[in-house]
This record gives structure tokens, C-alpha cells and sequence, in this order.
């Protein structure tokens, strides 16, 4: 599946919303019998909040409570998806997202449905290999001379299938850079060593057992060691 299709295919049409015109009294009974911890609110079709029961409940009584309509409130406002949009471009955007959902629109803006905050990041997280079936190693890197092919090809060459990759800038060392590789090797401690033995310098890496036998692992940096020598 395309990433571009990944909202389209994740779309929820049955989540309830709400029209700015309705009372908060009946809003309040309407997501207490659904259960609903958070909806989006909409005039003339378009999506202008998000409103969560928390915060209607949190209103002051009164006695014009009958009468008071959502658009009477300082609704928090929402950030949006395309449904037809990258699912990488929506993700920049996730900040702007205060609930659990995510309203979508049409391409005219008008309002087509939701998808759910947690099935945008599990996807993220299947895209870049988040998952068990991966280790992590990152690197410190000088800024210029960076050649991320030529940093792929020593993992490579060490038997690991390199799954994805990101870099960043590190703000106490504006010179230099960090890369951070998801890879799949069945021997990681091996990995590590070679790595540091063409002069990378190694900055984090996944524990090499995951049981936690430390014992083990600190005979195995004895071992190096006496190699070394």
C-alpha cells in the first residue's frame, strides 16, 4: 500500500460529530451514552474544533446552560489531514493534533471522517522497522565529508541489512551530526566492534542481549579486549 493511500485506507466514517449549533447540555448526554472522550465539531460541513467531554464537564453551572451552544465556547482548535496526503506530511503536523483523533477533509476542505492519532504513529513505526524484529545503533559524525552510502555499505559489509535510517543535528556540537540506523544482524555485539573498529564512533546501540545477562557480556569485552592486545 502506498503511503498516500494509508489515510484513505485508515478513514473511520462512523465516528459521531457534532454541528457548532447544538447545546452543550445535549453534547454532554450524547458523548456520555457514546462513550466519547473527544469529537469534532463542525459548521456548514467544515471542521472548526475539537470538543472533549472533559472539558464540558468541566464548565460552570448556570442558568443559561440550557442555552449555551458549542460555538459559544473557546473551543480548542485542530490541525487537519488531507485524505489524500502523505502520510509523512501529516505527521509533521502532529503537534497540532490535541486529541486522539485526527479529523480528515476532502480536498474542497469539507469534513470526510477521522483516523485515529495511535494508527498514525503505528504505521510510522512499521514504516521505519520500530519494532522488536530491529536494532538501533547511532552514530557521531563529522558534518561535512558526511557519506551516508559509504556508512551503509561498511554495515553492509558486516552482515546487517540496514532497514532505515534519520539523522540530526546535536545542539552542544553544531559541527557535528548524529545517524541513527535501524538494522537487522544476527550478531549485533560483533556489528558494534567492526563499527568502532573502522572509526566510527559509537554513540548508542540496542543491548546485545535482551535477556539481560550481563555476566556474559562482560566476558565476551574481555575477550575483545585481550584481542586488541
Amino acid at each position: 500500500m502506498l503511503l498516500t493511500e494509508f489515510i484513505k485506507s485508515a478513514l473511520d466514517q462512523t465516528c459521531p460529530f457534532f454541528a457548532d449549533d447544538m447545546t452543550v447540555v445535549e453534547v454532554i448526554d450524547l458523548m456520555q451514552k457514546g462513550r466519547l472522550e473527544c469529537a469534532p465539531v463542525l459548521q456548514e460541513g467544515k471542521i472548526t474544533a475539537m470538543v472533549t467531554l472533559r472539558d464540558l464537564l468541566l464548565l460552570r453551572p448556570s442558568s443559561s446552560m440550557n442555552e449555551l451552544c458549542l460555538r459559544d465556547l473557546e473551543l480548542e482548535k485542530t490541525g487537519t489531514a488531507g485524505l489524500h496526503e502523505h502520510l509523512f506530511e501529516v505527521c509533521s503536523r502532529m503537534r497540532s493534533f490535541p486529541a486522539a483523533i485526527v479529523p480528515v477533509l476532502e480536498e474542497d476542505g469539507r469534513y470526510a471522517g477521522i483516523i485515529e492519532k495511535a494508527k498514525l504513529l503505528e504505521k510510522i513505526g512499521e514504516v521505519f522497522h520500530l519494532g522488536e524484529e530491529g536494532s538501533t545503533i547511532e552514530l557521531d559524525v563529522p558534518s561535512f565529508g558526511l557519506k551516508l552510502s559509504e556508512i551503509i555499505a561498511t554495515l553492509e559489509k558486516n552482515d546487517a541489512t540496514v532497514l532505515s535510517f534519520g539523522l540530526y543535528h546535536e545542539p552542544s556540537k553544531p559541527e557535528g551530526m548524529v545517524v541513527t540506523f535501524r538494522v537487522q544482524t544476527h550478531d549485533l555485539f560483533r556489528l558494534v566492534k567492526n563499527i568502532e573498529n573502522y572509526g566510527y564512533s559509537v554513540r548508542y546501540s540496542s543491548p546485545f542481549f535482551r535477556e539481560g545477562d550481563e555476566e556474559l557480556r562482560e566476558k565476551a569485552l574481555e575477550f575483545i579486549h585481550f584481542l586488541d592486545m
